[in-house]
Formats: C-alpha cells, structure tokens, sequence
C-alpha cells in the first residue's frame, strides 16, 4: 500500500510540472507566416508570435501552420497538445453549396476527418473573424459532434476589434509614395458578398445588391477587389500588400454587417490607414459608434451616398474621422495584453 501511494505521489508531481502544449492549427488552406500583410489572418499570426516569445512556459506546436515554413498537415504535434487554436476566417464558405472548388473542399474535409479523432479529448480555441463562424458551426458541421470542448475568442472581444493591428501593419510598411493625389476611385470595395449563410440559406444581408446597383448606377468611379456574385470584380482578392496600390487610391468605401449589427470590422481600420473614408450602411455596422464616432459617416440610401461623395471635401473630412480614430486606437502593446488576457483566460478555464 505504501509502495502505491508513493507511486501516485510520483505521477501526481510529474503531471503537475508536465508545461500544457499548445498547438496551432489550420483546418483550410495552410498558412506559412512571414509578417503582417501577406494573410488575411495575419493579426492572429502576429499576436500568437509574441505570445509564444512571452510565454516559454508552454509547449507549442503546428498543424497546417509554420513561422516561416510550410508545415504541410503533419499530425505530430496534435496528439500530445492539450489546447489546439484554430484561427478562422470565412469557414462558414466551405458549406455553401457550390462556393469552394469540389476538388480544394475534398481535399480539407478529408484531412479534418483524419485530425478530428485527435480533437476529442482537446479544448479547442476558436480565433473567429467572422460573425459567422461559430461554435456552433464548428461543433455540428466541422466536427460533426465529436468534439465537445470548444471554445471561442471573437475579433470584436478586444475593445476596438482585434484588427486594429491592420491599422499598425498597413502604417508601419507602406510607402508613402503610394499616396497618390488626386485618387483616382471614388469607391472601392475588397472582399466576398455574404448572400448566403452556412445553412445555404439566403442570410439577409444586402451588400450585393448595393455593390452592384453602385456598378450598375455609374453615377461615381467604383474598383471592385474579391469575390462577388453580382458584381463584375476588377482584380481577384490578393495580400493586403499586393492591394495597397489600388486602396491608396480611392476614396470612400462602405461598411456593412451581418449577423451582428453591433460588430466591427478590419475593413474600418485598413481603410483608415489607407486614406479611405469608411461609410457605414444604415444601422447594420457598429450601431453602438465603438469605431463609427461621426453621424456623417453613416448613409440610408444609395443617394443619400452618392451626395456626400458629391457635396464633401474628401481631405478635410477624412482628416477629421482620422484624427477621431486615433484618439481610441490601442497600441500595439495594448492590442496584446488585451488579447493575451483573454487567452489565458479561455485556456485555463
């Protein structure tokens, strides 16, 4: 009996100095990181780069991810890891009917099929960018209900947006000579329509049909970046640094929302620090004004739009939202002990 309790004293001392492994994992397309401005998920990246130099406490790991190289899903760091984050961004698209190509959806629903076994007795951490990948969405359509602990962390949980690091990164590398004066769009807008939701049902949301009634209106000079079913596109989506020549050219650009008309965006911040005005679309983006500060910034109509373009001093009035912004905009370093407290939070409760 003395020998079994010595025994489980032993084990108990060498779970307790064991370090908690953390690994981080791409489900869809993998991500090999070299600095800001090449992925879309490039904050995430970022914070999670200075989280792992900050705290040699842990064990860390990748699956489908690597700093400066590829990491090709290898499972070898999942089966011992105790919490795996996944950042995500537009996951609810690989359940539209028809949106990804059959081939790239085969083949990442495959390998998530090899790695949920893995997942089942992990806490998983869920970096969201989008109001509509949820825990819901990963627990009943990813993971099919094999994986129980789930947690997740939105962009809009730090104040301000996580994303307000785009504002640093797009401040920190971008020539100034890409400033060109006077712009040359009127508009321009960078992204995908939300016309359907992860259920492929019609979600609600209305951008498409404004992007394309602004095309169609030829009222002002528009420049379309993305992905659109309604839209004629000007160039495929791209590196936040590869769009930097057309973003620093234009104007004004609109927010909108779904799901959550209470959320922000990046776009608010990348668009500020491209010299762009950021309008909001009636009352579907940050109604509660965390971002949007000026009533002027936020249009009811596509007229009502076009008028202010029209009757406005671009430079002073993007002058004046500017210097509003700055005001509340967090540093860095602010950015980060935001988003490592809620880390820390999320994996130890």
């Amino acid at each position: 009996m003395e020998d079994y309790e010595r025994t489980g004293k032993t084990w108990f001392v060498i779970l307790e100095c064991r370090q908690m492994k953390i690994s981080y994992a791409r489900l869809r397309s993998g991500v090999n990181y070299k600095g800001p401005l090449r992925n879309i998920i490039d904050s995430f990246c970022e914070l999670h780069k200075m989280f792992i130099e900050r705290n040699p406490k842990f064990q860390y790991g990748v699956y489908n991810f690597g700093f400066n190289k590829a990491n090709r899903r290898k499972l070898d760091d999942i089966p011992d890891s105790d919490v795996v984050i996944i950042p995500s961004e537009n996951e609810f698209h690989y359940h539209i009917k028809n949106y990804i190509d059959p081939k790239n959806l085969e083949k990442s629903n495959n390998a998530i099929e090899q790695l949920v076994p893995l997942l089942r007795d992990k806490h998983v951490v869920i970096l969201s960018s989008d109001r509509g990948d949820t825990i819901d969405l990963y627990r009943e359509k990813v993971f099919k209900g094999e994986v129980k602990n789930i947690s997740l962390i939105d962009e809009c949980d730090i104040p301000g947006n996580i994303h307000q690091l785009k504002y640093h990164f797009i401040k920190d590398n971008i020539p100034t000579s890409l400033f060109p004066e006077p712009r040359k769009y009127d508009f321009i807008y960078w992204g995908t329509d939300k016309r359907r939701n992860s259920n492929n049902e019609i979600s609600g949301d209305e951008r498409h049909l404004i992007l394309r009634q602004i095309q169609k209106d030829k009222k002002i000079n528009p420049f379309y970046i993305g992905r659109y079913a309604t839209v004629k596109r000007d160039m495929k989506i791209d590196t936040m640094y590869n769009l930097l020549p057309y973003l620093t050219n234009a104007k004004y650009t609109l927010c909108f929302n779904w799901i959550d008309n209470t959320a922000t965006t990046s776009r608010y911040h990348e668009a500020l620090a491209c010299g762009i005005i950021p309008m909001a679309w009636k009352d579907t983006y940050d109604v509660t004004g965390i971002l949007v500060k000026d009533k002027w910034q936020r249009v009811l109509t596509l007229d009502e739009f076009y008028d202010k373009i029209v009757d406005t001093n671009y430079e002073e009035r993007y002058n004046e939202i500017h210097e509003t912004y700055k005001k509340s905009l967090m540093t860095k370093e602010e950015i980060y002990e935001s988003y490592e407290s809620i880390l820390m939070r999320t994996i130890n409760g």
